[in-house]
């Protein structure tokens, strides 16, 4: 017997389409009441306002970037008996807040009104219980009332921070922060993103806001979600997508070197969105500072575009670290340079290479490469002993030195 299941999707409280299984395979339509909406925008580059229904595979890879990546779906699906595989089947339970301004309803069911919000406030007892139990428990899924979805493959509590405690979004609610416990075994993590992130900030580049939260004397990462808007006290999600959303690249294959999208790909889409050459240059200037920090986990999910009122822009920047500083972890740098992806053999000829086959002057980025190579490390240095008298953490020396042999690699 045939199965067949519905989801009303919604961008903030506008319901704008139904998601559909037949016997597991997504599509996707417009209402008709959104497509007259003077002001509607697409949900993705992929699935452009029309009357025409979506079919797979471009619906199922959207909408599946929405979701945890790898063990943490697995966990996540372990727990609700769904098949990983069910992107349908974990919307329909966790897809009530995810990134940007999309949720999932069955019908009969809305967004929770913004005029009142539902949130369970934590003790800082409850919050370490729930921050210090996300391995056998991502996102806090199956707890009443919390219906949220975190992309990535970071363990990660998606809440709501004030004044240093810690509520959780209910039944829709808009989540204002995201919140990572340290990474197993890499017991200085939060130290490591906090640095790197605070960095960027000094070197200019537009990032979200992060702090250290520290409970049960265990330090905690709450980034500030640079997806959601609050004015007056009410709370507004901002649509986005990364670069496998736009570039219709399942998750499974946001690494270049598995067929996912390099450099070239993601200049050439936002060229073909109309981005302004700001953000172009910015994006690049991105790209350099993640190499200059030794950051070879910078893949197309760490990169996205952010819609005002459906217009475009480059995301600040966000899930930076320097992952250099582990042994254990790749000396490949996620995207390739002008066909080089090895951390040790990178030249500033592959920076010249890379501008030219993205149709960019190649001086400008030599330029931008020698200006932020030259003043990278001493703003690593001054950052280094600003934060070692709040959050003293040996990481931060690591860091320094890296970024210093990086640095002088690509002045040479």
């Amino acid at each position: 017997m045939p199965q067949h299941d519905e989801l009303h999707v919604f961008l903030n409280d506008e319901r704008i389409g139904t998601l559909s299984q037949d016997d597991g395979a997504l599509s996707f339509a417009y209402t008709p009441e959104y497509l007259q909406n003077s002001n509607a925008y697409p949900l993705s580059q992929n699935l452009p306002l029309s009357a025409d229904t979506f079919h797979d595979p471009v619906v199922e890879i959207f909408f599946s970037n929405l979701l945890p990546d790898e063990r943490i779906r697995d966990t996540v699906a372990m727990i609700l008996h769904i098949s990983r595989e069910n992107t349908f089947g974990l919307l329909k339970h966790i897809g009530a807040d995810c990134a940007g301004a999309v949720s999932f309803y069955p019908i009969g069911q809305t967004p929770q009104s913004p005029a009142s919000p539902a949130y369970r406030e934590l003790s800082d007892g409850e919050a370490y219980k729930i921050l210090d139990n996300l391995g056998q428990r991502p996102l806090d899924v199956g707890d009443e009332g919390v219906r949220i979805s975190g992309a990535g493959s970071q363990e990660k509590l998606v809440a709501c921070v004030k004044d240093g405690k810690i509520a959780l979004p209910l039944y829709g609610t808009p989540s204002t922060h995201i919140i990572k416990p340290v990474i197993p075994n890499f017991t200085d993590s939060v130290f490591n993103e906090y640095f790197c992130m605070k960095l960027a900030q000094k070197a200019g580049l537009p990032v979200a806001d992060c702090d250290v939260l520290m409970l049960n004397d265990e330090p905690f990462y709450v980034v500030t979600r640079f997806d959601r808007e609050t004015i007056d006290g009410t709370t507004k999600r901002l649509h986005q997508e990364d670069f496998c959303q736009i570039l219709n690249v399942p998750p499974k294959l946001k690494y270049q070197e598995d067929g996912g999208p390099g450099i070239e790909d993601c200049m050439k889409r936002m060229t073909e969105m109309h981005l302004p050459g700001f953000d172009r240059l910015r994006f690049v200037r991105l790209v350099i500072f993640n190499f200059l920090i030794g950051n070879c986990d910078a893949h197309a999910k760490n990169y996205a575009v952010l819609y005002h009122g459906g217009k475009p822009s480059l995301a600040p920047a966000y899930d930076l670290l320097s992952t250099m500083v582990y042994e254990t972890m790749s000396k490949r740098f996620a995207m390739t340079i002008g066909s080089e992806a090895r951390m040790g053999m990178f030249r500033k000829e592959n920076f010249e290479q890379m501008a030219k086959s993205c149709d960019l002057n190649p001086k400008l980025i030599l330029t931008e490469l020698h200006n932020m190579a030259n003043t990278l490390p001493r703003q690593a240095q001054t950052l280094a002993e600003e934060l070692n008298t709040v959050h003293p953490d040996a990481v931060y020396g690591r860091i320094v030195w890296e970024i210093g042999r990086l640095c002088r690699q690509v002045l040479e």
